[in-house]
C-alpha cells in the first residue's frame, strides 16, 4: 500500500509517470477549474495522465486511501462530474493525440482530446467523425454518453462510428473493448456514460466531408407555430439523411447578419444544415427559405471546421449553467405552445430551449445495440440555460425546471446521458430505458464496488 497523503505534498506511486497537483501547487487553482462555474470544487490532488498506465496506477492510489474519483476529459460535465471536492481527479488532459489513417478511415483519439483537436486532424484528410457541436468539449464524455451532434441523421451517433476502445477498469486492467474483445463492455460504453472504466483511446471509423451547406433563420415569436410545425412536416415527412433541422427559442443575437433592431428580442432561431451536394442543398434551403419568410436569414457554404467552432465564444468557459432535456416523437402544437410560453420568459441572452431533429442514421440502428435506447425518438428537447451573475442563478434554474415541467405532459420521456443535472438520476430507467438491466450487469462484472459513481450512475446487479 502507497503512503497517504501527507498535507502540502504529492505522492510518489510506482508506475505512474505523469504529475500530481496538490492544492500547494501553483497550477493548483488554474487545473481545477471546469467549464461550468457553478461547480467550484477542490479535489485533494489532480493526477494529470500521459498513459493508460498512469491511470491505472492513480486508480489503486485512490482506492488504496477511499478517495472518490473524478474522470477529467474535456472538463464539461454539466453536473460538474469531472471534478469533486477532496478526492482525486484522473486528468486526461495530457492525453489529447489524435491520429488518422485517411486509406483506412479510422482515427484514434487518446481520452484527453477535444473535439477541436479531433476535427483538425480528420480535415486535413477532408474526414469527419460525427460528434458535438463546440470545438472545446471532450471526446470521451460526448462519446460514452452517445454523442449528438450535426451530422447525426447521416452519420448517426458518435457511438455508431466507435470501433474499439481501450478501458482502464476499476482492478487497473487496461482492456480492449471491441465488438470481437470483451463485447459486453463494449455494448456498454456506447451510452453508458463513464460508469465502467476510464476510455483511454477511441477508434472511430471516418466519413467523407468537408463542408455544411446551412441556412440561417430568425422568426420572431408569433410566427414560431408556423415555423416549427414545418420542421415537423418536414422531418417527418421522410427528410433525407443529409438534412439536419435544429430550432431554438431563444433571444436574437449580435450575428452579422442580424439587424441590430432585432438584437435582444425573443424568437426562433433555426440553423438547418446540409451535409450533401452543395447545390442540392441551397435549392432546399432557399425554398424553405421563400417559404418561411425569416425576418432575418443568411445561406452559405461553410467548411466543417468553421462551423464546429462558431459557438465556441458564446458558449465559453466561466458560464453558470443548468439543464435538463427529454425527448419528443413530434412537435406537436401543445408542444409548440410551451415553447412559446416559456420562450417569452427568457432571461439571459444565452439560455435556450433547443429542439433538435432526430431519426435518419439514428434509428436505423436497433435500439438493443448499444446502450443508446432513444434510437426511435423524433426529436431531443434540450433545455440548457447559462448565465453569467450568481445573482440569476435562483431564476434560470428556476425557468429550466419550470420549462421541464410544462413540456413533460407533452413529450414521449427519456433522458439524454449528457444533458441530465446533478439533481436528476439516469438509473431509474429514464436515461437507460430497457436497457438498465443490462447495463448493471455489465457494471457488476467490471466494477463490483461502483468506484466510478461521478456519473449518471448505474448501480451494480449481477445476473441473479
Amino acid at each position: 500500500m502507497t503512503p497517504p497523503i501527507a498535507p502540502g505534498t504529492a505522492p510518489a506511486i510506482p508506475g505512474f509517470t505523469g504529475q500530481f497537483i496538490s492544492p500547494d501547487h501553483d497550477r493548483y487553482d488554474e487545473l481545477r477549474v471546469v467549464w461550468n462555474a457553478m461547480h467550484d470544487r477542490r479535489p485533494a490532488l489532480i493526477a494529470q495522465c500521459r498513459t493508460a498506465q498512469d491511470v491505472a496506477a492513480a486508480i489503486g492510489h485512490a482506492r488504496a486511501h477511499g478517495l472518490v474519483i473524478a474522470v477529467r476529459g474535456g472538463g464539461h460535465s454539466l453536473p460538474g462530474f469531472s471534478t469533486c471536492d477532496g478526492g482525486l481527479v484522473i486528468d486526461l488532459r495530457p492525453m489529447n493525440q489524435v491520429s488518422v489513417d485517411p486509406v483506412t478511415r479510422r482515427a484514434t483519439a487518446a481520452g484527453g482530446a477535444l473535439l477541436g483537436d479531433l476535427d483538425r486532424a480528420t480535415q486535413r484528410h477532408g474526414l469527419v467523425v460525427p460528434a458535438g457541436v463546440i470545438s472545446h468539449t471532450g471526446v470521451a464524455g460526448l462519446t460514452l454518453g452517445g454523442g449528438v451532434g450535426r451530422l447525426m441523421r447521416r452519420f448517426g451517433l458518435t457511438i455508431d462510428s466507435l470501433r474499439a476502445a481501450e478501458v482502464v477498469t476499476a482492478d487497473g486492467r487496461v482492456q480492449r473493448a471491441a465488438g470481437d474483445e470483451n463485447p459486453d463492455l463494449f455494448w456498454a460504453i456506447r451510452g453508458g456514460g463513464g460508469n465502467f472504466g476510464v476510455v483511454t483511446e477511441f477508434e472511430f471509423t471516418l466519413h467523407e466531408l468537408s463542408q455544411l451547406t446551412v441556412l440561417r433563420m430568425f422568426h420572431d415569436m408569433a410566427s414560431a407555430q408556423h415555423v416549427l410545425g414545418r420542421a415537423q412536416q418536414v422531418i417527418a415527412g421522410g427528410a433525407p439523411d443529409e438534412l439536419l433541422w435544429t430550432s431554438f427559442a431563444r433571444q436574437a443575437a449580435p450575428l452579422p447578419w442580424m439587424p441590430a433592431t432585432m438584437i435582444g428580442r425573443p424568437g426562433i432561431m433555426s440553423v438547418i444544415e446540409w451535409s450533401g451536394e452543395p447545390a442540392a442543398g441551397r435549392e432546399l434551403l432557399t425554398a424553405l427559405r421563400d417559404d418561411l419568410g425569416p425576418v432575418a436569414s443568411e445561406l452559405s457554404v461553410t467548411p466543417f471546421t468553421a462551423i464546429q467552432t462558431e459557438g465556441d465564444e458564446f458558449f465559453g468557459p466561466g458560464l453558470l449553467s443548468y439543464v435538463k432535456a427529454t425527448f419528443a416523437a413530434g412537435l406537436s402544437p401543445d408542444l409548440i405552445d410551451v415553447v412559446i410560453a416559456q420562450g417569452q420568459r427568457l432571461g439571459s441572452e444565452v439560455s435556450q430551449i433547443e429542439l433538435l431533429s432526430l431519426g435518419g442514421a439514428i434509428a436505423r440502428v436497433a435500439p438493443e445495440a448499444t446502450a443508446f435506447p432513444h434510437r426511435d425518438a423524433g426529436w431531443l428537447i434540450n433545455i440548457p440555460a447559462s448565465w453569467r451573475s450568481p445573482d440569476d442563478t435562483e431564476r434560470e434554474i428556476g425557468w429550466v425546471r419550470d420549462t421541464f415541467a410544462a413540456l413533460r405532459p407533452v413529450c414521449s420521456g427519456g433522458a439524454y446521458v449528457n444533458f441530465m443535472d446533478h439533481d436528476e438520476q439516469a438509473g431509474d430507467q429514464v436515461a437507460y430505458g430497457a436497457t438498465l438491466r443490462r447495463l448493471q450487469q455489465v457494471k457488476a462484472a467490471y466494477d463490483p464496488d461502483n468506484v466510478f459513481r461521478l456519473n449518471q450512475n448505474i448501480t451494480p446487479r449481477d445476473a441473479a
